[in-house]
């Protein structure tokens, strides 16, 4: 266990963060280098604002996808949006105040970001993988990775809401993990949690962050970069 805690919690974190950061700016190099063709059948945004809105309508409402497949365009964007709304929630991890939020509301949207959101994204990733399995041009296109990557999203998710729901794996936020974080952080002295759940769902997260680069991941950070070239066009 001791060499475990070692590795997931001290070793791997930094490593993730350089990989995560090197890996995410050579994409984005690649793609700067990337030749861009110019379309004049529609006419591209006019101003800086209109090409930000663009941006922002497509990323926040996924409106291609509406507009190409609606009964997709609900699992996916439940999917997406608890992904976001969770993230967010992980904050309190590291930070006690949750930006601007009163002290009152922020136990509150822990536990919906930590509960209740986690359930909603666990519901949404197994519909998407049961979508994957059921329809047949789906199944057709997708491969290994298309697979892997949602079992892995229903993997951290489900050893997430095990730490919130089942007594036995629960970890506590204010005693445990957010003093192991800012340690961590902070280069002071670390003792990383044994609770196994948690070190579990840490370790997944940080493959999350590890293969997030190199995979079809990178359209959750890829979609601002690629959505102000198309709005150019």
């Amino acid at each position: 266990m001791d060499f475990v805690k070692l590795v997931v919690g001290q070793i791997l974190p930094f490593l993730t963060i350089l990989v995560l950061v090197v890996g995410l700016a050579m994409r984005v190099a690649k793609w700067s280098k990337a030749p861009v063709g110019k379309m004049t059948i529609y006419p591209g945004a006019k101003s800086g604002g209109e090409l930000i809105a663009g941006v922002l309508k497509e990323v926040m409402l996924f409106r291609g996808l509406f507009q190409g497949n609606k009964g997709l365009w609900v699992g996916s964007y439940i999917f997406h949006a608890m992904l976001f709304f969770i993230f967010f929630g992980h904050i309190r991890v590291f930070w006690e105040a949750l930006f601007f939020l009163p002290e009152d509301m922020q136990g509150m949207v822990s536990s919906w970001t930590g509960g209740t959101f986690g359930v909603i994204l666990l519901i949404a990733a197994t519909f998407l993988m049961i979508r994957r399995f059921m329809i047949g041009s789906v199944r057709e296109i997708s491969d290994m990775e298309d697979y892997f990557a949602l079992v892995l999203i229903i993997a951290i998710v489900l050893t997430g809401d095990a730490m919130r729901f089942w007594g036995a794996a629960h970890i506590d936020l204010a005693t445990e993990t957010r003093p192991y974080f800012i340690a961590l952080f902070t280069f002071g002295k670390v003792v990383v949690p044994s609770n196994p759940w948690f070190l579990a769902h840490f370790l997944l997260a940080q493959v999350l962050f590890i293969y997030m680069p190199f995979s079809k991941f990178l359209h959750i950070p890829g979609i601002f970069y690629s959505q102000s070239l198309v709005q150019k066009l």
